[in-house]
């Protein structure tokens, strides 16, 4: 693994640097945002409930903006359009009162700033060659991870002063990476253009005919309905069932980015030499495992088993599935499939709390875990069917890796 991360070129590093600083700035807001809204300008819960929605909406179409954008644009120049479009967001919420103004500044940040996932994914498939892309979309995860764990206690010790604060530094931050990306990533890459890529805007029919990247992508919302559950159901088991404190859940949230910070690139060298395919439905089978053992748990510290479970498994499926439809998509619909891919994990984590939530409402703790493990596991024999393309496809998979 030390030889691969000394392969990567230059731009990959920036990248990384700019990920990390990036991520602490985003999540120096989104944990308090819901605060900010109800308690500072005492908007009512259902009103932020419908701002929240609004914000998800955003995203979803970001996503798909970004990838499209990415390719037919540029993968550079659409990172930094998100990069300053949101830091110019963050930085006006910084000076605004107006809570109408506020709240519409706050909708068209969440469709912004998702416009830079996309094209940066594309941009690591496009630098890193593909034997090493696993490895590499495990890197840049650390970087996200590291920013998330890193944001909020930056927010929390700056909030006594006030919310303009932490918009200001958010903005700061992104606006700095967005100018200096244009220096520091120039000329890391041919621009998808010369090698063939689609000059207008919209999805290609090969990436809409591909059976089996559409397939990787329908099992990837199985996955992320399960995986949702961790982070928006068992906050309120624990607090309605077991009737433990809200703030127990942070442990656990810290928990699972403390581990994959720390176990991302150790648990992807072991994994190194494993097909993508074989290590999501490894990954995809974790989590099925890891929500099973919650059922019969009914005290808080035992939590901490099971949540490392999980953490295993999304350390492996991630990178792995975002290699994979990496490797899949052509290099001129690589954006896009980025975009499908991120879709994908949103739409499973939209539709997850509803799931999960009718079934701890309506049958109770072991309907939940239980439903959620079949539900995993459900995703992981899919995967495990899909190790590889189908016969008529294998052929013409090649052709559809994209120039490196």
């Amino acid at each position: 693994m030390a030889s691969d991360l000394r392969r990567y070129p230059r731009a990959f590093w920036v990248l990384f640097a700019g990920r990390l600083f990036n991520s602490i700035g985003t999540s120096i807001i989104f944990p308090f945002l819901t605060v900010y809204l109800h308690d500072t300008l005492h908007v009512s819960l259902a009103v932020v409930g419908l701002v929240l929605l609004g914000q998800g909406a955003a995203q979803v179409v970001a996503v798909l903006v970004g990838g499209l954008l990415s390719d037919t644009w540029g993968r550079l120049p659409t990172m930094v359009l998100s990069l300053l479009g949101g830091a110019a967001v963050s930085l006006t919420l910084a000076f605004v009162h107006a809570p109408l103004f506020i709240v519409v500044l706050i909708i068209v940040r969440g469709g912004i700033l998702p416009l830079f996932a996309p094209a940066a994914q594309a941009y690591v498939a496009d630098i890193v060659p593909k034997d090493d892309l696993y490895p590499a979309f495990s890197v840049q995860r650390v970087a996200a991870n590291a920013g998330i764990i890193l944001g909020p206690m930056l927010g929390a010790f700056l909030l006594h002063d006030s919310f303009a604060i932490l918009f200001l530094l958010s903005g700061s931050i992104a606006a700095v990476f967005g100018f200096a990306a244009p220096t520091l990533l120039r000329g890391a890459r041919r621009d998808p253009r010369e090698v063939g890529a689609a000059t207008s805007l919209g999805f290609s029919a090969a990436l809409l005919r591909d059976r089996y990247l559409l397939a990787v992508l329908g099992l990837l919302v199985l996955a992320s309905v399960a995986y949702s559950q961790l982070y928006w159901v068992v906050p309120g088991y624990l607090t309605v069932f077991l009737h433990l404190p809200a703030t127990d859940f942070g442990f656990l949230a810290a928990e699972n980015a403390v581990l994959v910070v720390l176990f991302q690139i150790p648990m992807t060298t072991l994994a190194r030499n494993w097909a993508p395919s074989v290590a999501i439905a490894v990954g995809a089978s974790l989590y099925a495992v890891g929500f099973a053992l919650m059922a019969p748990l009914g005290s808080f510290l035992p939590f901490f088993v099971p949540v490392a479970v999980i953490t295993a498994g999304e350390i492996l499926l991630q990178p792995s599935v975002t290699a994979l439809i990496a490797m899949r998509a052509r290099a001129e619909d690589r954006g896009k499939a980025m975009g499908l891919l991120t879709l994908a994990n949103r739409s499973g984590s939209a539709v997850g709390p509803l799931v999960g939530g009718s079934l701890l409402t309506y049958g109770g703790p072991w309907f939940l875990f239980s439903g959620t493990a079949l539900v995993a596991g459900a995703a992981a024999a899919g995967y495990a069917l899909l190790r590889r393309p189908p016969r008529s496809e294998r052929g013409a998979q090649a052709s559809m890796q994209g120039p490196k």
